[in-house]
């Protein structure tokens, strides 16, 4: 299958008001299980790594999304197996770097899934240094945490996945900071019903092995230069 990049991105502007998170969908009937390889390339400890995990597995489950985590060439901590870490498929089993940084998006993004030319995607990143400098609002791994979370929301719901508010926000605002920390920035009931559709047994004529792909990713939505001090942003 040829491939296409095509990516959304996620985006945080600091800003002093903002949208109210969409309330998680806990009661939703039979959880799905994926798995999820992550390749730690960034210098993010295997506590950091093990908590955004946790972070993130939460806010999957309250969707209905149960996660196996397979961490990967992690040095300090446990890892998979090569044989369980290699071949993502979708929809089943998805892989997640983190990465020092990206080579070519505005400094303000925090991540990037990538997508075929028919909308299925299973390959995403997340990058170090924008999470990084952002603890200072709340603790690096509930940020990271939610980060993983956004971009496997991608995967799971698709293209054009970006939402007023909750989750799937493309630009999280400081409420939405602490929303998180509160672990109340969650996916709304309707892409919970969505990504429990989209991986129901039968849903897909055939599962494709995605492979790495060579081209230039397309971003997706408008970046913002963050201001730490002020709480302001510049486009």
């Amino acid at each position: 299958m040829k491939l296409s990049a095509l990516a959304t991105t996620l985006c945080l502007v600091l800003v002093l008001f903002g949208s109210l998170p969409i309330a998680a969908a806990k009661d939703q009937g039979d959880h799905v299980e994926i798995r999820v390889s992550v390749f730690n390339y960034a210098p993010f400890s295997p506590g950091t790594i093990e908590e955004a995990e946790g972070d993130a597995g939460r806010v999957l489950r309250d969707a209905g999304v149960d996660v196996l985590w397979l961490n990967c060439l992690q040095d300090g901590m446990q890892s998979a197996s090569f044989e369980q870490c290699i071949d993502p498929s979708f929809p089943l089993h998805f892989d997640l770097r983190i990465v020092r940084s990206s080579r070519n998006l505005q400094a303000s993004v925090l991540g990037i899934a990538f997508f075929a030319d028919d909308g299925q995607g299973c390959c995403a990143d997340v990058f170090y240094q924008e999470v990084q400098r952002l603890q200072y609002a709340i603790d690096v791994s509930v940020i990271l945490g939610h980060a993983m979370a956004h971009e496997l929301g991608h995967l799971l719901l698709g293209m054009n996945a970006h939402s007023p508010s909750g989750i799937m926000r493309a630009h999280w605002t400081r409420e939405d900071l602490k929303s998180a920390s509160r672990g109340c920035l969650q996916f709304s009931s309707e892409q919970s019903r969505r990504i429990k559709s989209r991986l129901a047994p039968g849903a897909l004529h055939r599962t494709q092995t995605m492979e790495a792909s060579t081209e230039k990713p397309v971003q997706n939505d408008l970046s913002s230069r963050v201001s730490r001090d002020k709480g302001d942003f510049n486009e």
